[in-house]
C-alpha cells in the first residue's frame, strides 16, 4: 500500500497531531497492522506531480520509504513509472524528514539534491 497521506490538524483532528508527532509512517504503519507499506507521492500536491512528470534530465526526486524491502522495491519502480525519479530514503520512521511541513516538503529537487538534503549521502 502507498501511503500518501497527509496529517492535517484543522481536517483529522487529534489524530494528526499524534501521526505529526511520531512521524505519518509511523502513524500509518500502527493504523494498518500488517499492511505492505510504503511512504510515498505526499510531499507534493497533485498539480505539481502532474507539471513535473516525465520532464527532461534532471527529473523531479521522489523520496521513497518503507519498512518492507519487497514493497519499497515496487514503490520505487512505481515513482520510476510516474515519471520521476526515485530515492530510496530508509525506513518509515525516517520517512518523518519529508513528511508534510518538512523543509523537503513542496520543494522540487533533482535526485542528488534531495539526497543531500535528506543527509543519504
Amino acid at each position: 500500500m502507498i501511503d500518501t497521506c497527509n496529517p492535517i490538524l484543522s481536517r483529522d483532528g487529534d489524530i494528526a497531531a499524534k501521526a505529526r508527532e511520531k512521524g505519518a509512517g509511523l502513524a500509518s504503519a500502527e493504523l494498518l497492522p500488517g499492511a505492505r507499506l510504503v511512504r510515498a507521492f505526499n510531499s507534493w500536491g497533485y498539480q505539481k506531480m502532474a507539471s513535473e512528470a516525465n520532464r527532461p534530465a534532471p527529473r523531479m526526486a521522489i523520496p521513497v520509504a518503507s519498512d518492507d524491502a519487497g514493497a519499497l522495491k515496487v514503490g520505487l519502480q512505481l515513482v520510476q513509472d510516474a515519471g520521476f525519479d526515485a530515492v530510496p530514503a530508509g525506513s518509515l520512521a525516517a520517512s518523518k524528514a519529508f513528511d508534510l511541513g518538512s523543509p523537503v516538503s513542496g520543494k522540487v529537487m533533482t535526485a542528488e539534491e534531495l539526497r543531500k538534503a535528506l543527509s543519504l549521502n
